[in-house]
């Protein structure tokens, strides 16, 4: 469907509900009741308002009657009744008022209700609607959850507050990104995540970069740019059905931002500051305290082959050790001896918050500075966010605008994984007899690298990696939301919503010369220019017939990307003190790009039946520029259901509230650029009068793909209890996702290492529960407690019918590898094990002594959780508060290279096993090693 189609369904279907609204104006203008006509001698007008002003849309009827009508654009209403009649008046989130139908207008103000406004959230297209006429799962955490301790990524606050939400922080510091999984992984590639939706918006959460099988940097993400101060909500839409009318790009759940307007009516300074000390977590104190640094039960007198290794003899001090700062000392156990190369952490976040409001414009600005020093030396973080919402009404058209700028530099990240570079690596490993201070002589007389570890030299001394070699970013983030909504009449509302993202992020990474694997020296800058484009426009129509609801909406979307790289590397430094590109002799640069658009249209209906049926449809097609022109526009649906079945009980303060709800749902989702087609790239190599090229492809295209698909299935329930100071929500979720986007492997024949298929299934079921209370209520005194459990079910159902396995990642060189393995939870661990027999002993080798091993596959473990949940506790007294959070995950395993850096270099305390006493001299096999004894 090409997008003139895309405009004229759009233009239908708007038409379509302005001659419904217009119809039923019409009708009953033209058409009255027997009843209207006996009461036209007796009008009723007034005028409905809440504290800051009229109230839009109202619900104002004759009790006892279905005669009625709603609020004007100004709060106004009039209404034909019978003399002596009485009216009730409604509105979401307000207590209703009974008031008697008076000759002169009517001033009714309507008073919030704490317990309906917990009722009200966020769906999708950022539409608020009652909870109990959802026929899905919805979870809404409010903004000022989320500052009471806060983090310098803000993700991270929902840890442990919603069921199925699982959040995991890398080891990249305050810098780095937070990874967001709802109801566990659907796609085998790609990154799972949530899509992130700020006032209406998608936000870009692209990650530049991550550490990889040979280590790497993690660059942070979009998310950490949105300041907690400035969040009015955040709701959770984690099924299909919720999620739907996002499309594609929600495929993995949507998590949707409200942000803060100016409060009505007044203006309003306020100062927000938090202070963070961060200290080292993991101190390696768990070590074996008897042998010192050494290799087979001795050691070398200059102690420069054995820095990274403890598998000398005993450290009693009866020994003197030239080290490797060529002092000479006591070979004696240096307890804790890591620990002191680390500081103190502090983060400061300072927000400064101005509002005016003079009623119909309102503007809000917010300033937030925070600073970080990083618990290693030389590591520190700036990140300064501007932030303005404005917004004004004029007439029948309401205009809201926001536009937020932030900078941060960030220098010296952490090197993760099996960088040479990992600090915390090159510690943990360091030899018990072996202070962390001695490496401070880094470098020789002439500034050059001084050689601390000649067992693997490539591992880089923690102080030169700090003093001499250095890594920096920079980004410069801007974002752009605007919005018009023209209310037509009290029924259809047109609104347009016009989004820009560009983000300019740049990262140096400086290897002084002399450097391990760097000796004449690399300046490595990698520039990344990302702009996204987002351009929606709605037609809403809601109206009430009776005891029928009716809401429908129509919309279309367009999305764009244009994201260009550039990496240029600069290789021997011939100007040795300015690390700058023009210091180096040879320069390289490698350009790419990323351009994806999608367009789309979607509609969605929303009947209510006496306030306790609800049914919903969804329909959204999608255009990707990604896939295939016959496979491009892809259509999926969706319906879900809601009975509240305590408005037919009646049980009054024991069951306040209960509903069933159900749902079905299919969404998908295309793939990245560029998958269809040949790629060819000029050659650095030149011949005389030609210019020379090659395919630079590594998967063989596929003309044929077609989009993933996932069908999803959601029943739950929801109770309240006790005047609602229990409440109960239940949900059991199953979905599906099959045709799914992989690069199998391809017989070298080929000429390429994968191919690109449509292929295999995965599985996703499982519960979820929230629990909340409030077993303490008093006049000046509360204590809430929240709980909530998940336990999700992820297996691979099927692959290519050829294989059954499919590699995810891979541990750095070793044979271990994190994979998806048909019949298994996603994320098996797979590699070599130990032979056993059939009472599962492990088989030794009667000839070494060692255990024998199967080289062949086996999986060893999962990463899945077996279940995930949170505790949130809630102390009040008076105007104080006391919270407490936590999150816990139960069930997963991994594969340390910690652990196994631990054991290899005989720092484990079960390397102490079969080592050999003092007074011994022979050899004996420990843990595949020779370790010489001397009696």
């Amino acid at each position: 469907m090409n997008m003139e189609k895309c405009k004229y369904l759009l233009f239908c279907g708007t038409l379509a509900l302005w001659m419904a609204g217009s119809f039923q104006q019409v009708y009953a203008a033209t058409e009255p009741s027997s009843q209207a006509i006996q009461q036209q001698s007796n009008k009723v007008t007034g005028k409905v308002s809440d504290a800051t002003g009229p109230i839009i849309g109202a619900s104002v009827v004759e009790k006892g009657t279905a005669n009625g009508t709603i609020t004007d654009l100004d709060g106004n209403f009039s209404l034909n009744v019978k003399a002596g009649a009485t009216l009730v008046v409604s509105y979401v989130g307000y207590k209703s008022e009974e008031v008697k139908a008076g000759r002169g207008p009517l001033n009714i103000t309507l008073k919030e209700d704490a317990k309906a406004l917990d009722e009200v959230v966020v769906t999708a297209l950022g539409i608020k609607r009652e909870r109990k006429a959802l026929g899905y799962g919805i979870d809404e955490v409010k903004g000022e959850a989320l500052t009471k301790a806060k983090e310098t990524n803000l993700i991270n606050s929902m840890a442990g507050r919603v069921p199925g939400l699982v959040v995991s922080q890398t080891a990249g510091g305050p810098s780095g990104s937070t990874r967001v999984i709802l109801r566990g992984s659907t796609e085998m590639t790609g990154n799972n995540q949530p899509l992130y939706v700020v006032d209406g918006v998608p936000l870009d959460n692209t990650n530049f970069g991550s550490a990889g099988t040979n280590g790497g940097f993690d660059l942070g993400d979009g998310i950490s740019s949105i300041n907690a101060d400035d969040v009015e909500n955040m709701s959770v839409l984690k099924g299909p059905a919720a999620s739907a009318l996002y499309g594609s790009r929600a495929s993995h759940g949507v998590i949707l931002i409200t942000t803060k307007r100016a409060n009505k009516d007044k203006i309003s300074v306020e100062y927000n500051g938090t202070l963070t000390f961060d200290t080292q977590l993991a101190k390696w104190d768990e070590v074996q305290q008897i042998y010192g640094m050494g290799s087979n039960g001795t050691y070398s007198y200059d102690a420069i082959s054995n820095t990274n290794k403890s598998w000398g003899p005993k450290a009693d001090g009866s020994n003197m050790l030239k080290y490797f700062d060529g002092v000479e000392r006591p070979f004696l156990i240096v307890p804790d001896n890591t620990s002191n190369f680390f500081r103190t952490g502090i983060t400061a976040t300072n927000s400064a918050i101005i509002g005016v409001n003079s009623g119909k414009t309102g503007i809000r600005f917010t300033y937030t500075d925070m600073r970080n020093k990083d618990i290693v030396p030389q590591t520190h973080m700036s990140r300064d966010i501007f932030n303005l919402r404005a917004n004004t009404s004029a007439g029948k058209v309401d205009l809201d605008f926001s536009v937020n700028y932030t900078r941060e530099d960030v220098k010296n990240r952490p090197a993760l994984g099996d960088s040479k570079s990992n600090i915390g690596k090159n510690l943990m490993t360091l030899a018990t007899t072996y202070d962390q201070e001695w490496l401070q002589t880094y470098q020789t007389a002439d500034g050059e690298y001084s050689n601390w570890n000649g067992m693997d030299p490539y591992n880089v001394n923690p102080y030169w990696d700090i003093y001499k070699n250095f890594n920096k970013s920079k980004k410069d983030l801007f974002r752009m939301n605007g919005k018009a909504v023209w209310n037509i009449d009290p029924h259809l509302k047109l609104q347009a919503t016009l989004g820009a993202e560009l983000n300019w992020f740049t990262f140096d990474d400086y290897k002084a010369p002399t450097t391990p694997g760097f000796e004449a020296g690399r300046l490595q800058n990698s520039a990344f220019r990302n702009r996204m484009y987002n351009f929606e426009v709605l037609a809403l129509y809601n109206n009430h017939w009776g005891d029928f609801d009716f809401n429908a909406t129509l919309g279309g979307n367009v999305y764009k990307v244009n994201n260009q790289t550039t990496v240029t590397t600069a290789q021997d430094m011939k100007i040795r003190d300015v690390p700058s590109l023009t210091s180096f002799n040879e320069i390289s640069v490698v350009p790419g790009s990323y351009r994806k658009q999608i367009n789309s249209v979607y509609g969605a209906v929303n009947v209510g039946w006496k306030h306790m049926l609800y049914l919903d449809a969804t329909l959204r097609g999608d255009q990707s520029s990604t896939l295939p022109t016959g496979n491009n526009m892809y259509v999926y649906p969706s319906f879900s259901g809601s009975f509240v079945f305590s408005e037919l009980t009646k049980l009054g303060d024991l069951l306040p509230y209960g509903k069933v709800r159900m749902s079905w749902a299919q969404v998908g989702s295309d793939t990245d650029p560029y998958q269809l087609g040949l790629v060819y790239t000029k050659s650095k190599y030149a011949y005389p009068g030609y210019t020379i090229g090659y395919i630079d492809n590594g998967t063989i295209p596929n003309k044929d793909l077609k989009p993933t698909k996932t069908n999803s299935v959601e029943m739950g329930l929801e109770l309240k209890f006790l005047k609602n100071r229990i409440g109960l929500d239940f949900t059991y979720y199953s979905q599906i996702s099959k045709n799914q986007i992989m690069g199998m492997a391809s017989s070298w024949t080929t000429g390429y290492n994968y191919r690109l298929i449509n292929a295999g299934k995965i599985e996703n079921k499982g519960i979820e529960i929230a629990l909340s209370t409030r077993p303490i209520q008093t006049r000046d005194f509360s204590w809430d407690i929240n709980l909530n459990f998940s336990k999700n079910s992820n297996k691979v159902k099927e692959l290519d019918g050829e294989s059954d396995m499919f590699e995810l990642e891979k541990a750095s060189w070793l044979d271990v590898q994190v994979a998806a393995k048909v019949g298994e939870n996603f994320g098996s661990i797979v590699g070599p094990d130990f032979q056993r027999n059939e009472k599962g002993d492990i088989l030794i080798d009667p000839q070494t002594g060692l255990p024998q091993y199967d080289k062949s596959n086996h999986v060893l473990g999962n990463a899945s959780w077996d279940w995930t949940g949170g505790l949130l506790t809630n102390f009040t007294y008076k105007n104080l508060s006391l919270v407490a959070v936590f999150d816990v995950k139960v069930g997963a395993d991994l594969y340390s290279m910690s652990a196994r850096a631990a054991y290899e270099s005989g720092k484990s305390p079960e390397t102490l096993a079969g080592r050999p006493p003092v007074h011994a001299q022979e050899k004996k096999m420990v843990c595949g090693r020779i370790a010489e004894r001397s009696r």
